[in-house]
């Protein structure tokens, strides 16, 4: 879309606009009033800053109209929202209702270059195959082995944080649990286990994948395990610190 003085809230009104006359032929003020849920005056309002960036045309008690800007930016802003939806729900799985309002929070804040690799990302899933099966279906089976369902490939199953620790994936890095690191060590987490409401809560704490930290306090049972990271200490208790897989350097 190009750049414009509109709002947020007034590329949603381009939006609904471009709907209302795809479906009704036309588009009135008390329809668009009912669909963004806001009085008629505060539609008169938005209709009157869209005229003066020539993106409608409108003048009092009559219909709605798109200019070929407005239409074009109106449809732009559709097309995203569609593809925003649609790689929420068959990528990531999320159920529609859902994904529909997430869709709607993202379209306003994507940049161009992150929409263009989000598309990319959308691509190499949905075509690119590995060993004949389609990695968006590997996919798929991994977010069900992280949210436990049953019926889970073995392979799946062991993906998330393994069992065989520590092991060596490069000659001067180990792999451990956090649980097993004494005072002082250094690490990056590699990755989060697969209990659902453990990982959501260790995210909640500001740890994912990729975060630095230095183990300030070793935990047990009765006390947390405390972390360093970005100069913030973060406590986790016994159970949480066995759900992650770190990389620690060899040297240390």
């Amino acid at each position: 879309m190009q750049k414009t003085n509109v709002s947020e809230s007034q590329q949603d009104y381009l939006k609904i606009v471009l709907d209302l006359i795809n479906l009704k032929k036309v588009a009135r003020i008390k329809e668009i009033a009912d669909r963004k849920r806001v009085s008629m005056p505060s539609v008169t309002e938005a209709m009157r800053k869209l005229a003066n960036e020539n993106l409608i045309q409108y003048s009092a008690h009559e219909f709605v109209d798109l200019t070929p800007k407005g239409e074009a930016a109106a449809l732009q802003l559709i097309s995203k929202h569609t593809f925003l939806k649609r790689f929420l729900i068959e990528v990531l799985n999320i159920e529609s209702d859902r994904a529909d309002q997430e869709a709607c929070e993202l379209e306003h804040h994507l940049s161009g270059a992150t929409l263009d690799r989000l598309i990319l990302l959308y691509q190499f899933l949905s075509v690119c195959q590995k060993d004949d099966q389609m990695i968006l279906q590997r996919f798929h089976e991994c977010i069900d082995a992280a949210e436990g369902k049953p019926g889970i490939d073995s392979t799946c199953e062991a993906c998330f944080v393994a069992n065989n620790f520590p092991h060596y994936p490069e000659d001067n890095t180990m792999h451990n649990l956090l649980s097993k690191l004494e005072r002082g060590q250094q690490g990056q987490i590699v990755m989060l286990g697969p209990d659902t409401e453990i990982r959501r809560s260790i995210i909640a704490k500001g740890l994912f994948p990729g975060s630095t930290f230095i183990v300030e306090e070793i935990g047990n049972k009765n006390h947390p395990f405390v972390l360093r990271v970005d100069g913030c200490a973060i406590e986790l208790d016994e159970g949480s610190a066995r759900m992650i897989e770190v990389a620690v350097d060899q040297d240390q």
